[in-house]
């Protein structure tokens, strides 16, 4: 069972080939180095077809089935690929979902970053209501406890009772999750200590 050798190497040295052979019998003389170039370009397309393991016959017409690959010769130190496009279906799936999950973080990243430096108030609330129709929200800490998982403690203060120890003062600069997922921590000021009166 033979497959038909595609390629533009195979292609261009068959043409070269039939053109080569053609100017010998169309110049109706015998040139010997217009016949060795031809006779040349033959046998380099006929090695590549044995090496490949292919044959550089054409293939049927028609839409018949489609035979399988030849299986590897024995000995040999690969398998020559199946040559031909790439199934539709193997694009989609998850290499399209990779491929957009990146594309959506990159953009989010930019959109992040304009955010923090937004002057105009109705930009940033433009930017504020696009976060929150794609699940990308805000972290304030203030108030909360302390937790060096998800804040990043920018500095301290002295807290004013010792229930106050460990709490957020203030966020420095706000966090972003995405849809549950942490992009950024907050940077936060957390109380220390206590005042002695």
């Amino acid at each position: 069972m033979t497959n038909r050798l595609g390629g533009p190497l195979v292609g261009a040295l068959v043409g070269f080939a039939a053109a080569a052979l053609g100017a010998v019998f169309l110049t109706g003389g015998f040139d010997p180095v217009t016949l060795a170039v031809g006779a040349g370009s033959v046998l380099v397309a006929a090695i590549v077809a044995v090496l490949t393991g292919r044959s550089i016959a054409p293939a049927p017409a028609g839409p018949g089935p489609v035979s399988p690959p030849a299986p590897p010769v024995s000995g040999a130190p690969f398998a020559p690929a199946p040559s031909g496009p790439i199934p539709v279906q193997q694009l989609q799936g998850p290499a399209q979902s990779a491929q957009a999950m990146s594309d959506r973080n990159a953009l989010v990243e930019a959109c992040i970053w304009m955010r923090d430096r937004a002057t105009s108030p109705a930009l940033a609330q433009h930017l504020d209501g696009a976060f929150a129709k794609v699940g990308v929200a805000q972290v304030d800490a203030t108030g909360q406890r302390f937790d060096p998982s998800v804040h990043e403690a920018g500095g301290t203060i002295a807290a004013g009772s010792p229930a106050e120890d460990g709490i957020i003062a203030r966020t420095e600069q706000i966090g972003y999750t995405d849809r549950g997922r942490l992009l950024r921590h907050p940077i936060v000021t957390v109380y220390r200590g206590q005042v002695r009166a």
